[in-house]
């Protein structure tokens, strides 16, 4: 059979692994996943969302920056519809220039974190054993805080 479990890349991982070996557990395949980077899109589509929206700041000042200016182009040469446009577009632009800043600032203070933490992506250990060490796997790789485990029964077993 095979099982296959999942770590953070951490001194555990490698507790676990020593603790297989010493139980004569020697068929282990780890497998270290490289993290990736995922850049954020200023306009999420109907399919994906990021969870990140950079234009609701932007949106919000476009309503609060048209109804004054709106108001105010009663006095104004141009008139209370363009210059209720003019509020709008100005909204939304000082919105989006906010948030693209204030990601930036975000981004760049958990680069930094994650270099003094010298945090690694994940690691897939996938260990072939005997069905009757089942338990034993099971419970070593538990006990080394594995993120989760998947057990595959092989048909000739």
């Amino acid at each position: 059979m095979q099982i296959f479990a999942t770590f953070e890349h951490t001194k555990y991982l490698e507790l676990g692994i020593t603790e297989l070996q010493e139980n004569g557990i020697t068929d282990i395949f780890a497998v270290p996943l490289k993290k990736v980077n995922v850049r954020a899109s200023i306009i999420d589509s109907l399919n994906h969302s990021d969870g990140r929206s950079f234009l609701d700041k932007g949106f919000a000042l476009a309503v609060v920056l048209s109804t004054i200016l709106a108001s105010k182009g009663f006095e104004l040469e141009w008139g209370p519809i363009y210059w209720g446009l003019i509020g709008a577009a100005s909204g939304i632009i000082i919105g989006l220039v906010i948030e693209i800043i204030l990601y930036k600032w975000k981004n760049k203070k958990k680069q930094i974190k994650l270099v003094r933490n010298e945090k690694h992506g994940e690691v897939i250990l996938i260990i072939n054993c005997q069905l009757k060490d089942e338990k034993l796997v099971s419970d070593i790789l538990t006990r080394n805080l594995a993120l989760g485990l998947a057990k595959v029964i092989n048909s000739k077993e």
